[in-house]
């Protein structure tokens, strides 16, 4: 399961989510308007509902923005640009996580605080959030690819627990060797004295 949310198929599903929006905002805006989950989303929310005619000459400028939004990761996605989404994705999720919250609590702008902007923003910040996990999963799996290294198993030593080191002390008697020998010259020169 955790291979099904990489950086490419999260993107992928957005760049799809993303083209799904612009081709319905052109074909029937009502579509996703007058949906049944996306009405019930906005009763349980309590948010006023957004009601756009099919021949609106708006849904143009909406559509492309949304397919220029699409394209705008789909192009650093097939160049396998891993730095982009580290770098956008954070940037991105806290910012429609800002504009969902502010859709929902400024209740006296109806520009923004709708049903639309709402959900939107906040399917944008679920798809941002995924993306976000999987960029920093992959990140960190870099991360340990780069700086992993191997030892020989000769040169791994197992530490071996409780083992007490004990010293041994051995006396050493020391003893004044040149007087005992001084002692016995002495004599031998006696002796020898005695012989002659």
């Amino acid at each position: 399961m955790a291979q099904a949310f990489n950086t490419t198929n999260v993107t992928f599903f957005r760049v799809a989510f993303l083209f799904t929006i612009a081709f319905f905002c052109l074909k029937n805006v009502s579509s996703i308007l007058q949906n049944s989950y996306f009405l019930v989303l906005t009763e349980a929310m309590n948010l006023p509902q957004l009601t756009l005619s099919r021949y609106n000459g708006q849904l143009g400028l909406f559509a492309l923005l949304f397919v220029l939004n699409g394209i705008h990761d789909l192009i650093p996605l097939l160049e396998n640009n891993e730095k982009y989404f580290q770098s956008i994705v954070p940037l991105r999720l806290l910012f429609f996580f800002i504009l969902t919250g502010v859709s929902y609590l400024w209740e006296s702008n109806l520009y923004i605080h709708n049903n639309a902007v709402f959900i939107y923003c906040f399917v944008e910040v679920w798809i941002n959030f995924l993306l976000y996990n999987a960029v920093r999963e992959e990140k960190n799996e870099q991360f340990k690819r780069a700086n992993q290294f191997m030892l020989a198993e000769e040169d791994v030593e197992e530490p071996q627990p409780f083992v007490v080191k004990t010293e041994t002390t051995e006396i050493i008697e020391i003893t004044n060797e040149e007087e005992e020998e001084g002692d016995d010259d002495d004599g031998d020169d006696v002796d020898e004295k005695d012989g002659e």
